[in-house]
């Protein structure tokens, strides 16, 4: 029950932004235009989201990209004179968002999360979807195969989805879409609400299931895997040692901890936690380190350079590229970017900076750019060449490695580090991210946009939609630990646990946000 518990908390807290007073979004020189002061409220928000992307988001540097967006606003503005209701003017913009194929970029579309259909979807490409978790009242319905939802086919479903979800990948998709698809909201965007769904199976049966209230769901899974070591943990971070196999597996599941999170002071220091990690493997003759990122959605990435300085030399490590584009909305969510200068003039509005090329970068070691590149100087980087570990490295990945999660894959499979395992990951290895928020002042609708753009650090590599590890193996087989099966027969020798473990998942519904990564 573990998993599902972890799941949902994490895709409740992104409705909590909705709570938060994130500041309206204005530019006068749009609010003075005669289309603008002649449209409705769907009409007005549609001129000032597409001037957010025109003037924040780094795709829309290039006065190519410019002109591909105003010419479609014109099309959006006339669409927008016949909307009568606001789920119909956020679907607008989804579409809009997701054709960046950035997650970061998003529309807050939904205002029920409370109203569930009680079964969950495992979604792998267009192929029939496995019902994975489902309520008591339907555990007969667990591990079919679902071939069509309310008599449309689930592939066409899917690729309509796809169109409103805002997501890195296709990967990053399907993670996210089988959770969407519990919300009966989520349903109306598809124009197919109903009072029910009716699910067909492979085998041509129909079984429908009514909504819930989601605080009244009584679970059923597929046989747990919470006694497999690389099960799921309700932690931001964890490690276990395995004395006879000479094996410390790590699980990393949040890049967040006290430094990222003053505001919890019984959160661990993820710097101190690393160095007494390190400490007690060499102390106990660990010679493989296993980094389990495939739960791990991202967060503030200074936590990757902490544990990237304990397996390689910090000040060899060859780093992202890390592109700025200034706006308004930065300033305000970041008024030190005022100061900044680059060749000793300020920054100008709209263009595009390499960050590690502003004047104070430029005249600082090292060391110090990597602390100020993350603004996160808090944290302790371990320079000690004597203390870093030389021993093996496995990092796994998978469908939820996403945001600052894949780019400490990235960095390490560029790096040299180790070796990756599992399945592609949810992020790119380049990619957009850095969120800015707003709120559309006419309608109240929120939205997030990327102002940084990830350049990885083998700018040779071609792009691409993810990172493929260097061994595939199954993630989530319920009946065996593929995972760790894989990593002794490879490392080890025989099991003998001795665990380090706190549990912190009442953190989680306040921290975990990926649509804060």
């Amino acid at each position: 029950m573990k998993r599902l518990v972890f799941t949902f908390l994490a895709m409740f807290a992104t409705v909590a932004l909705s709570a938060q007073n994130v500041a309206d979004y204005h530019n006068p020189a749009v609010e003075a235009t005669e289309r603008y002061m002649a449209g409705n409220a769907f009409q007005k928000d549609l001129l000032l989201y597409a001037d957010m992307l025109l003037t924040t988001h780094p795709y829309y540097a290039d006065a190519k990209h410019q002109n591909e967006l105003l010419r479609s606003v014109d099309r959006y503005y006339k669409e927008c004179g016949k909307i009568t209701a606001l789920p119909e003017f956020k679907l607008l913009l989804a579409r809009i968002a997701s054709s960046l194929n950035d997650g970061h970029t998003a529309i807050s579309y939904w205002s029920d999360m409370n109203t569930i259909y009680p079964v969950r979807l495992a979604i792998d490409g267009n192929k029939s979807a496995l019902v994975d978790v489902s309520s008591e009242e339907h555990r007969d319905l667990l591990g079919r195969r679902v071939t069509h939802i309310n008599g449309r086919p689930l592939k066409r479903i899917l690729s309509e989805a796809r169109e409103i979800v805002s997501a890195d990948n296709d990967v990053n998709f399907e993670n996210l879409v089988k959770d969407y698809l519990m919300f009966t909201e989520f349903w109306s965007f598809l124009d197919m609400g109903g009072d029910c769904l009716s699910l067909r199976f492979d085998d041509g049966t129909v079984a429908d299931v009514n909504p819930i209230n989601r605080n009244t769901l009584r679970i059923a899974q597929l046989q747990s895997d919470t006694n497999h070591v690389t099960a799921r943990r309700n932690v931001l971070f964890d490690y276990t040692i395995f004395d006879d196999e000479g094996i410390c597996y790590l699980q990393f599941n949040q890049f967040a901890d006290r430094v990222t999170h003053p505001q919890y002071a019984q959160l661990a220091r993820f710097d101190s936690f690393v160095e007494q990690m390190m400490t007690e493997m060499k102390d106990r003759g660990v010679s493989t380190l296993v980094v389990d990122i495939q739960y791990n959605g991202g967060g503030n990435s200074s936590l990757g350079d902490v544990l990237l300085s304990w397996l390689y030399p910090i000040k060899e490590l060859k780093r992202y590229g890390v592109d700025v584009r200034t706006s308004e909305l930065l300033y305000a969510r970041y008024p030190f970017y005022r100061d900044v200068t680059f060749d000793g003039k300020p920054l100008e509005l709209g263009r595009i900076y390499d960050m590690w090329s502003f004047d104070h970068n430029r005249a600082q070691g090292v060391d110090e750019q990597i602390e100020i590149a993350q603004d996160s100087s808090r944290h302790i980087i371990n320079y000690d060449a004597e203390r870093i570990f030389r021993g093996n490295v496995i990092f796994v990945e998978g469908k939820e490695s996403f945001s600052s999660a894949a780019l400490l894959l990235t960095l390490a499979r560029d790096n040299g580090i180790g070796t990756i395992v599992g399945e592609p990951s949810g992020g790119r290895p380049s990619h957009y991210g850095d969120l800015l928020y707003c709120t559309l002042p006419n309608t109240k609708t929120i939205a997030t946009v990327s102002h940084k753009h990830f350049v990885r650090p083998n700018r040779e590599a071609p792009d691409m939609d993810y990172l493929l590890p260097d061994v595939a193996i199954e993630l989530g087989d319920a009946s065996r630990d593929l995972l760790w099966e894989w990593i002794v027969r490879n490392y080890g020798k025989q099991r003998n646990a001795a665990t380090k473990s706190e549990d912190d998942s009442y953190l989680w519904d306040t921290i975990y946000r990926p649509a804060m990564n």
